[in-house]
């Protein structure tokens, strides 16, 4: 299935090509949001997210950030610490207007699927996207990642409770099962968001009403 390169703008594709092409992230590949609306066309999307699994400090940021400087006419990224921690958030692009940012993270733990490589970009595995964005509900979910998760369930038909259990087994000590299901209909945080702009003519009101409706059937904590 080809990429469905229009939800993203040229800028982005152009500046994710050029970051693939380079040696220095191929420890990386692309997750998030980004990697779903390539992959299948639901909604646009406005970010680069890079992860690894690479061991913790092995990543040289200084050769990373001396690269981005010399290839993009604008650089900007807030972090001046000389230690990374898990990771940096970069803003990049081959002019001021349009410019896009970029996530370059350490993931705690070691990927469960290979990657696979779409048409010269390296994807993370869908289902471990579906287990990031469910993890990125768990610590305080943004609108985008509902409507994502609303995609994977309802379009792609995945199962809430499999994907909690996953969560559960990718995330053996942060887990807990009943703080999950608070905060997957805790939309405190998003209702004050901007909707995506949504290719399938969802609205908000659906997407809150159907993951409501899922919780409703899961087991009690």
């Amino acid at each position: 299935m080809p990429l469905h390169l229009k939800t993203v703008t040229p800028a982005l594709k152009e500046i994710l090509y050029e970051l693939m092409d380079c040696s220095l992230f191929k420890p990386f590949r692309l997750v998030g949001g980004t990697n779903l609306c390539l992959r299948f066309g639901y909604r646009l999307s406005s970010d680069i997210d890079l992860f690894t699994d690479a061991e913790y400090e092995s990543i040289d940021f200084n050769k990373i950030e001396n690269f981005l400087q010399s290839k993009f006419p604008f650089y900007d990224c807030n972090d001046k610490q000389k230690i990374v921690g898990m990771g940096r958030a970069y803003y990049i692009g081959y002019d001021e207007n349009n410019i896009i940012k970029l996530d370059l993270m350490y993931e705690n733990d070691p990927f469960l699927r290979p990657e696979e490589t779409i048409e010269g970009i390296r994807m993370a595995d869908v289902e471990e996207i579906a287990i990031m964005k469910l993890d990125a509900i768990y610590t305080g979910g943004r609108k985008k990642d509902f409507w994502d998760l609303h995609y994977l369930l309802f379009d792609l038909g995945m199962d809430l409770y499999y994907l909690i259990q996953s969560h559960s087994d990718r995330f053996p000590y942060t887990h807990d099962y009943a703080e999950m299901i608070q905060n997957l209909l805790n939309f405190d945080k998003a209702d004050n968001e901007p909707d995506p702009i949504c290719l399938l003519g969802k609205s908000w009101d659906l997407i809150r009403m159907d993951i409501i409706d899922s919780v409703s059937k899961l087991p009690l904590p």
